[in-house]
């Protein structure tokens, strides 16, 4: 059984089951065209295959453009920041 954790824990990690929603807003900041992203939900693949369900967070009003990111990795303690 050993063997079988060490093949998994080797193997590419899976790819995330959601995506992140943002709604962006551009802005210039010291003369450079910058880009802000507010976390306004979540995107799940739909269960027929094609597709996902995006899942409004509640109370958030939303407009203009939608961006699905996949998750990025949690920091911890002892991770640096980059």
């Amino acid at each position: 059984m050993a063997a079988r954790r060490n093949q998994r824990s080797e193997q590419a990690p899976a790819a995330p089951k959601y995506l992140g929603v943002f709604v962006t807003e551009d802005y210039k900041s010291n003369g450079e065209d910058r880009t802000s992203y507010t976390r306004v939900g979540v995107a799940f693949p739909h269960k027929k295959g094609c597709g996902f369900n995006v899942e409004i967070t509640e109370g958030i009003s939303v407009s203009g453009q939608l961006v699905a990111l996949p998750p990025r990795p949690r920091q911890t303690a002892s991770s640096p920041l980059i």
